[in-house]
C-alpha cells in the first residue's frame, strides 16, 4: 500500500439488499412525521403549546423563511444570531434528534433533523492492531427520539495514512459495524474517520479523526541475488537491501541447492554483508539461490530461486532453429538452450541477394524476431551456441518461407443515387494493392447505432439497402478477402434517411408555484419525432381576452413566462419542430398567478458614530399585496468588487454597523422580503469612515550582530493618515527611539552577548498605534583571534604546520590559506584541527601562509604572514648493477643514469662487498660521474655483492646529497679454463651465485619485514576477537552499530575523527 489506500474489508454475514434511495428518504419522513404527530397530541392534552396559528402581535415559533432557505436552526449560514424560540425550533432545547412540536415541517427541515441525528455517531473503536491488519468496531448514532431502521443505516470510513490534516481516501462504504483492514503498511500512524449515512443526501458528519499505528514485523521479501563473476569453480553474488518494517536487519541467509536440481537448499553464508562469494563449484554445473532476510520480529519468506551456471567447456553442435512465429514481413526463429551456452549467433541468407550467410543476432535470449523481410520469401537460417571457452560448430541450415500479405482496404463507399426514406445504394472501388494474390469476395456490414452486422457477400460491387427506418444515421464499411487473408475495412460511409414531422406534445406542467409577474413551465418531447431529432419548440400564451402571444421559440425544454399580472387566468400549450416542419399544437394547460413581491425601499439611511461603527436605516415600502415581514441589508466593503454580501436579515428598521475600517468607502443596499419572495433592492447609499490612529505592526524580523541588531518590518495599515515615524522601545533605555517612516532600522552601540527586548509602534497625524509584540534578541559574541602558525616539519615536496595548543577542543575553526602563484591567497585546509600537511610542493621553493579562526560569532581576522621553505630533494634509487665482460680477475658493473635535477650534476658511488671473507661490509671502490667501471684484481671461486647510489652536487655550496641504495647484485669472478669452455663457465658462475645467494643469511630489514607482518596478523586476530565479545556482551547495541556501519558502506568519517587521525599521522612520521 504505498499511495492509494486499497482495503480489503471483511465482515460476517451477508448485508440485506437495501431499497432505492427514494424509498428510505421517504420512510425515514414517515417515521419522522409520525413522531411528531404523536408528541404533539400528547402536549395538547397537557396545555403546554399555544394555538398554532398566532395571533398579530405573536413571534411565529416555527421555522424562519430565512432558516429554510439558507441553513437549519438558529445561527445557520445567512441567519441572525439568536437562541430557541426566536427565529429558530423550539425542540432544539429538549433533545437534538427531537422532531419539533409547533408546526408541521418541510422537507428541508426533516432532512436537517435527520442529519443531526446522523451526527452524533461516536468515535470508531480500534483493536487488534498488528503489523498489516486491524480491527475497527463502529456503533450506530445515539438518537432517542427518532425511529430509524438499523437496516438503512450505513457507514463510511476514510482513512489517512499522511497526518491527521492530510487527505483521507473512503476505503469502505456498508452497513457492517466490524471491519478488518487489511494489507496496511508495517510502523505507520493512521488516521481514520467514520460517518453514518442513509442517503446521497442523508449524510451526518464526520467524527473526528482516531489514531493508531500498526506494529513491526518480518522484513519483506528481499530480490534474488545477482551474480557479478563467476569462475569454473566460484561464484560471486551481491544483493540489495530490504525493507526493514520497523526492524533492523540482524543477518542474511543465503541457500543453494548443491547442484542436485532438487528442492532442498543448504545455507552457505549468514550475515549483514551483502555479497559473497561460493567457492569449490563443479565447473558447468547449474546452482540454484535464493535469499532471505532476518531481524528481531522474524524472517521473511525466501526469494524467488534463481539460476547460474558454472564455466566449462565449449558447447557442442546445436540443433538447428525452428520456426516459432511466422508473419508477411517477419519471421522468428527459436532454440532451446543447453547447460553449456551462453550466448548464440543466428546467421540467415538470402538467395536472392548472393552475399550468402549474414549474422543477424548475437545475444543470449532464445528467440529472435527478422524484420524487414519480403512477402512469400524463402530464406535460409543456421545457428551457433558459444560461452566463455568458445563457439560451436553451425547447425544444419533450415529453411523457412514468409507468409503472403493481406490485400489493402478497398475504397469508401459511395452513395449512388438518391436517399430515399427507406432505401439508399452504395458502390464502392477495389483496393490499392491486392496482396499478391486475387480478391475472391467482398463483404459489406451496416451499423445502425446497434454495432455492425454483415448484410452482403459476394463478388460484385454495389449493393441496395431496403427496408430502413427513416430519419435512421447508418455507417457502412466494406472489406474484401483473398489468399492472404481479409483485409481491413474500409473508411465507414454515413447516410442518413430522410424524417417526417414530430407528433404531438404532452401538455406542458408547471414547474414550482406561480409568482406574481412570473411562472416557470416545463415539457417534453413529443412520443414520435418523425425520424429526426427535434429541434427547437414554440409555447404560446392564451390570455383572458383570448390574445395569442408567443412566449417561447428554442431548443430548451422549460421557459420562464414574464411581464404576467398578479392573480389572472393564463392559458398555455407547446408545439416541437425538426427538419420536416412544426408539429400540431399540444392540449392546453391553465394557471393562475399568485401575489407580488414589496416594491423596492428608498437608499438607506447612514449616520457615522466612530471611525468603526454606523448606524444604517431604512423605511418600510409598499408590500404589493403581502405583509413585509423581513429585510435584507446588503454591504460592499470594497470599492474594486462589484459583490455585495449580507450584513443583516430581519424585521428591524435599522442595524449598527460594527468593525469597519477607518477611510475606507463603504456601500449600502436594502431589501424588502414577504411572503411572495422577496423584492428589488433600494439604490445604494456611500459611506466613508474618518481617518483614525495606524494599526500593530504585525511581525518584527531580528538580525543580531555584535554590537548591533538590525531591524525590519512591514508598513502597518495607516487607517487613512500616512505613516509619519515610527517609535523603537528597548527595554533598557528609559524613552523610546523615534525612527523616519522606514522599514528597515540598525540599532547600534549595544554590548555583546546581551538579552534585549524591542518593540516597535507606528505614529500618524491621529495619533500613535499600538506597540508591536515584545522581540527578544540577544547580541553575538566577539569573533575570535588568529592563532601563531610554526612549522614542525620541513620536507622536499610537503610542510607540516602547526597552530594552537592543540590540547582540548575550544569549538574553533580554522581555515589555512597559501599564497598561490598569482599573488591570490586560497584556502589549504578548513577544520579544526591543530596542524595540517601541505603536499605537492616544490623543493628549494618560499611558500606564504596565513590563517584565521572563526566560530557561531563569525569569522576573526587574518593572522600575519608566515614564509616556509622546503629542502632540496635527494636523487632517487638506482636499479641494481648490470655485470658484463667477466673474466678471471675482473668485470664490468653498468648501470642506469639517474636524471639531472635542476642546475645540479651527478656523481655515482659504488660499493663492493666479499661474501666469502669474514670481512663483510661494504667499500666504495668508485666515485664519479660515468655509468660503469671495470673492477680489477678480484679473486676466482669468491662471491661478491655490488651495488651503487647516485649523488646530487650542489651547485650552491650547501653540500652533497646522497639517494639511496640500489639493491646488490651477486656475482663470481670466471676459473681458469680452456677457452672453448667460456660460455659454460659463465652460466656456472650464475648458477653459483643464485645458489649462494639463496643460502646466503636474512638481512636486518627482511627480518623487520617479518615481525612487521607477524605483528600484523596478531593484531587482526585480536581485533575479531575484542569484536566478537564486544558483539556478543553489547546485544542490540553492537548490532545496531554493525549494521549501520556497513549499510554506510565507504561513508566519510565525521570531520573531527577525520583530523585527529591526520594529526596523528603526521605525528608518527615526523
Amino acid at each position: 500500500m504505498e499511495d492509494d489506500l486499497d482495503q480489503e474489508i471483511n465482515y460476517g454475514g451477508a448485508s440485506p439488499p437495501l431499497n432505492s434511495t427514494d424509498d428510505r428518504q421517504l420512510k425515514v419522513r414517515n417515521r419522522v412525521r409520525k413522531k411528531q404527530q404523536l408528541q404533539r397530541r400528547s402536549n395538547a392534552n397537557d396545555g403546554y403549546y399555544p394555538n398554532n396559528h398566532p395571533g398579530p402581535g405573536t413571534r411565529s415559533m416555527g421555522p424562519s423563511r430565512r432558516n429554510r432557505g439558507g441553513g437549519p436552526g438558529p445561527g445557520g449560514p445567512g441567519g441572525a444570531p439568536g437562541g430557541p424560540g426566536v427565529n429558530g425550533d423550539l425542540s432544539m432545547v429538549h433533545n437534538m434528534c427531537s422532531p419539533p412540536e409547533n408546526g408541521p415541517m418541510n422537507v428541508e427541515e426533516e432532512n436537517s433533523l435527520i442529519t443531526q441525528c446522523l451526527s452524533t455517531m461516536p468515535l470508531p473503536k480500534v483493536t487488534n492492531v498488528e503489523a498489516r491488519t486491524s480491527v475497527i468496531q463502529l456503533s450506530p448514532p445515539e438518537y432517542d427520539s427518532l425511529e430509524l431502521d438499523l437496516s438503512d443505516l450505513k457507514y463510511e470510513l476514510l482513512l489517512s495514512d499522511k497526518g491527521r490534516d492530510a487527505k483521507y481516501k473512503s476505503v469502505f462504504c456498508g452497513d457492517a459495524t466490524e471491519i478488518t483492514l487489511k494489507d496496511l503498511k508495517p510502523v505507520t500512524v493512521y488516521h481514520l474517520k467514520v460517518c453514518a449515512v442513509l442517503s446521497e443526501e442523508l449524510k451526518g458528519a464526520l467524527t473526528d479523526p482516531v489514531s493508531f499505528q500498526t506494529l513491526s514485523c518480518e522484513p519483506e521479501i528481499p530480490a534474488p541475488p545477482k551474480l557479478i563473476n563467476k569462475t569454473k569453480t566460484s561464484l560471486s553474488f551481491r544483493w540489495n537491501a530490504v525493507c526493514e518494517n520497523g526492524s533492523k536487519i540482524t543477518s542474511y541467509l543465503l541457500e543453494y541447492d548443491q547442484g542436485l536440481g532438487e528442492d532442498s537448499f543448504t545455507e552457505v553464508y549468514s550475515g549483514l554483508e551483502r555479497q559473497y562469494k561460493l567457492t569449490r563449484l563443479t565447473a558447468s554445473t547449474k546452482y540454484l539461490f535464493r535469499l532471505a532476510a532476518l531481524n528481531v520480529c522474524g524472517k521473511s519468506p525466501y526469494s524467488e530461486p534463481v539460476g547460474f551456471y558454472t564455466n566449462g567447456l565449449a558447447p557442442d553442435q546445436p540443433q538447428p532453429p525452428v520456426l516459432s512465429e511466422q508473419f508477411v514481413y517477419a519471421l522468428t526463429m527459436a532454440w532451446e538452450k543447453r547447460p553449456n551456452d551462453e550466448e548464440f549467433s543466428l546467421q540467415m541468407e538470402d538467395e536472392a541477394t548472393g552475399h550468402g550467410f549474414m549474422p543477424v543476432y548475437n545475444g543470449s535470449n532464445l528467440s529472435y524476431m527478422v524484420r524487414n523481410l519480403k512477402r512469400n520469401t524463402k530464406y535460409k537460417f543456421r545457428l551457433s551456441a558459444k560461452n566463455d571457452e568458445g563457439s560451436s560448430k553451425w547447425s544444419a541450415v533450415k529453411c523457412v518461407k514468409t507468409l503472403p500479405e493481406r490485400p489493402h482496404p478497398p475504397s469508401k463507399p459511395q452513395i449512388k443515387g438518391k436517399i430515399n426514406p427507406y432505401s439508399f445504394r452504395i458502390t464502392w472501388d477495389p483496393p490499392n494493392d491486392s496482396g499478391g494474390t486475387e480478391i475472391t469476395k467482398y463483404i459489406v456490414e451496416l451499423d445502425d447505432s446497434q454495432g455492425y452486422d454483415t448484410v452482403y457477400e459476394g463478388s460484385e460491387r454495389e449493393h441496395t439497402f431496403e427496408q430502413l427506418t427513416p430519419g435512421h444515421t447508418y455507417r457502412i464499411r466494406v472489406a474484401c478477402y483473398s489468399e492472404g487473408g481479409r483485409s481491413d475495412f474500409s473508411d465507414c460511409c454515413v447516410a442518413t434517411t430522410l424524417p417526417v414531422v414530430p407528433g404531438q406534445c404532452h401538455a406542458p406542467k408547471l414547474h414550482g408555484k406561480p409568482k406574481a409577474t412570473s411562472l416557470h413551465l416545463k415539457w417534453g418531447k413529443p412520443d414520435y419525432d418523425g425520424g429526426a431529432p427535434v429541434t427547437s419548440f414554440t409555447a404560446q400564451m392564451i390570455s383572458a381576452d383570448n390574445t395569442k402571444r408567443e412566449v417561447f421559440r428554442g431548443h430548451d425544454q422549460c421557459c420562464i413566462v414574464a411581464e404576467l399580472l398578479p392573480g389572472r387566468s393564463y392559458l398555455f400549450q407547446v408545439q416541437a419542430f425538426n427538419r420536416a416542419g412544426a408539429g400540431p399544437w399540444s392540449e392546453l394547460l391553465e394557471v393562475v398567478t399568485g401575489a407580488g413581491v414589496p416594491e423596492a425601499p428608498r437608499a438607506p439611511q447612514v449616520n457615522c458614530r466612530s471611525p468603526h461603527s454606523a448606524l444604517v436605516s431604512w423605511e418600510v415600502p409598499f408590500h404589493n399585496g403581502a405583509k413585509v415581514t423581513e429585510h435584507r441589508l446588503e454591504w460592499q466593503q470594497r470599492a474594486d468588487t462589484a459583490e455585495f454580501t449580507q450584513l443583516y436579515m430581519g424585521p428591524n428598521l435599522s442595524f449598527d454597523a460594527k468593525g469597519l475600517t477607518p477611510a475606507s468607502i463603504y456601500t449600502f443596499r436594502v431589501q424588502a422580503i414577504n411572503s411572495a419572495g422577496a423584492g428589488p433592492f433600494s439604490p445604494t447609499t456611500q459611506f466613508q469612515t474618518p481617518a483614525s490612529s495606524p494599526g500593530p505592526i504585525a511581525s518584527i524580523k531580528v538580525v543580531p550582530g555584535t554590537t548591533s541588531v538590525q531591524l525590519s518590518w512591514r508598513e502597518p495599515h495607516t487607517n487613512g493618515s500616512d505613516i509619519t515615524s515610527y517609535n523603537v522601545d528597548v527595554g533598557d533605555r528609559s524613552t523610546p527611539l523615534s525612527v523616519d517612516p522606514v522599514s528597515e532600522y540598525l540599532l547600534e552601540g549595544l554590548q555583546p552577548e546581551t538579552l534585549y527586548k524591542i518593540r516597535v509602534q507606528a505614529v500618524n497625524s491621529i495619533g500613535v498605534g499600538p506597540y508591536s509584540n515584545v522581540i527578544k534578541v540577544t547580541t553575538r559574541a566577539r569573533p575570535p583571534t588568529p592563532p601563531r602558525l610554526e612549522c614542525v616539519m620541513v620536507a622536499p615536496s610537503s610542510l607540516k604546520l602547526k597552530w594552537g595548543e592543540g590540547r582540548h577542543s575550544d569549538l574553533l575553526t580554522y581555515t589555512l590559506e597559501m599564497e598561490k602563484d598569482d599573488g591570490i591567497f586560497q584556502p589549504v585546509y578548513t577544520g579544526p584541527a591543530h596542524t595540517h600537511k601541505v603536499t605537492r610542493l616544490t623543493e628549494l621553493t618560499t611558500y606564504e601562509f596565513r590563517i584565521f579562526a572563526s566560530n557561531e560569532a563569525g569569522s576573526g581576522d587574518y593572522s600575519d604572514t608566515y614564509s616556509f621553505t622546503t629542502t632540496k630533494a635527494p636523487p632517487p634509487p638506482l636499479k641494481a648493477p648490470k655485470v658484463t665482460n667477466v673474466s678471471q680477475h675482473g668485470c664490468v658493473l653498468e648501470w642506469q643514469g639517474s636524471k639531472p635535477q635542476g642546475a645540479d650534476s651527478t656523481a655515482y658511488i659504488l660499493q663492493l662487498s666479499c661474501l666469502n671473507g669474514r670481512d663483510t661490509e661494504y667499500k666504495q671502490v668508485y666515485r664519479g660521474p660515468n655509468t660503469s667501471h671495470q673492477l680489477e684484481d678480484l679473486t676466482p671461486h669468491t662471491e661478491y655483492q655490488a651495488r651503487v647510489a647516485a649523488v646530487r652536487l650542489s651547485s650552491d655550496q650547501s653540500g652533497d646529497i646522497t639517494g639511496g641504495f640500489s639493491p646488490g647484485v651477486v656475482f663470481s669472478p670466471m676459473a681458469s679454463e680452456p677457452s672453448g669452455h667460456h660460455t659454460s663457465a659463465v652460466s656456472g658462475s650464475s648458477g653459483s651465485s643464485s645458489s649462494v645467494e639463496q643460502r646466503r643469511p636474512w638481512t636486518d630489514q627482511q627480518w623487520a619485514a617479518v615481525i612487521l607482518v607477524a605483528f600484523l596478523l596478531v593484531a587482526i586476530v585480536s581485533a575479531y576477537a575484542c569484536h566478537i565479545l564486544v558483539t556478543y556482551m553489547g546485544g542490540d547495541s553492537g548490532q545496531f552499530s554493525q549494521s549501520s556501519s556497513q549499510s554506510s558502506g565507504g561513508a566519510t568519517p565525521p570531520s573531527s575523527g577525520h583530523n585527529r587521525g591526520n594529526h596523528h599521522g603526521g605525528r608518527g612520521f615526523s
